[in-house]
């Protein structure tokens, strides 16, 4: 952006119309013109509304930026670096908030559709971005599908960090904000984010399990739910690898599982888990490296909270 004072929208129907041609597509037939006339007052005051809180240059910098991302003949390559900008552009919630009021969150679902990787990444990223700390944002991304798309991409595409930055977008979409979370719930995200947990990807594991202790933390109904499905016997059978870096996140989540919920504790207790065998193998093949001191803490408390309390109980 220059350094010129921003200039103020002065002709509105025509930045309304120049907003409506960029998320039109290339083969529509209906013209801006015809759907402005017909657009309701409602529609069409939250639309001005949100172009008097941003100047020219921004308006166009965000439609020319959804043109391109809606485009079937822009190459890859300006795709990408227009959702690089897009994150500086949108770095402000009110700029975040109107670019949807303006129709740029169907940019962002066209790219997360896309065949490209890095359009799919990229958007993901931005979906995340946006939503943070944004209730209107995480708001409209749960109302307009993207919690379903993005629990797709985390479950089933096949670039990894595809996976990693759904699972980003998802914790930000539902975290401090319930309907979202319910949402999630509803369709059936929590097998995905243990299938997510199950793999052998460092980063989408250590990001599955942070979402999962981030709400099972604030969300006690969450906690049995997720114990009813057996979590903590899947989480465990995690930990029969060999040590890594992510199994702090693993064994985190078990603990705040069990502290929480009987059912999960209980589960802990199942013989054919060996769950304390573990916990005790990892403490001595873990113990004095100091990137796993966490690791070992957890390991001890899970031993304290569920084995020592039932050797008490025996005697």
């Amino acid at each position: 952006m220059s350094g010129e004072p921003p200039r103020q929208p002065k002709d509105m129907p025509g930045l309304l119309k120049f907003c409506l041609e960029a998320t039109r597509g290339e083969d529509a037939v209906e013209r801006p013109d015809d759907v402005l006339s017909s657009m309701d007052e409602e529609r069409k005051a939250w639309l001005q509304e949100a172009l008097n809180g941003m100047s020219v240059d921004v308006i166009e910098q965000l439609t020319n930026g959804m043109k391109i991302l809606l485009s079937d003949t822009a190459d890859l390559d300006q795709k990408e670096e227009t959702l690089d900008c897009l994150e500086d552009w949108l770095g402000n919630i009110d700029n975040a908030n109107n670019f949807h009021k303006i129709g740029g969150f169907s940019a962002l679902k066209h790219c997360l559709n896309s065949n490209h990787p890095s359009l799919r990444t990229g958007s993901a990223h931005l979906v995340a971005e946006l939503s943070q700390n944004n209730d209107y944002c995480q708001e409209k991304f749960t109302q307009d599908g993207f919690i379903q798309l993005l629990i797709s991409q985390l479950d089933l595409d096949t670039d990894q960090a595809c996976r990693v930055k759904a699972m980003y977008a998802l914790s930000c979409i539902c975290r401090e904000y319930q309907p979202g979370l319910d949402k999630f719930c509803s369709l059936d995200g929590w097998s995905a984010v243990l299938r997510a947990i199950q793999s052998n990807e460092p980063k989408l594991r250590t990001k599955a399990c942070f979402f999962l202790a981030a709400i099972a933390t604030i969300n006690s109904k969450i906690v049995e739910d997720l114990s009813k499905m057996g979590l903590v016997q899947q989480l465990s059978h995690v930990l029969h690898e060999p040590s890594d870096l992510t199994h702090e996140q693993v064994l985190h989540s078990i603990l705040i599982l069990v502290k929480q919920s009987e059912i999960a504790r209980q589960d802990a207790l199942l013989g054919e888990l060996g769950l304390e065998k573990i916990l005790n193998e990892k403490i001595v093949d873990m113990s004095g490296k100091e990137e796993f001191n966490e690791s070992v803490e957890y390991c001890r408390q899970l031993l304290s909270l569920c084995f020592k309390e039932e050797e008490s109980a025996d005697r």
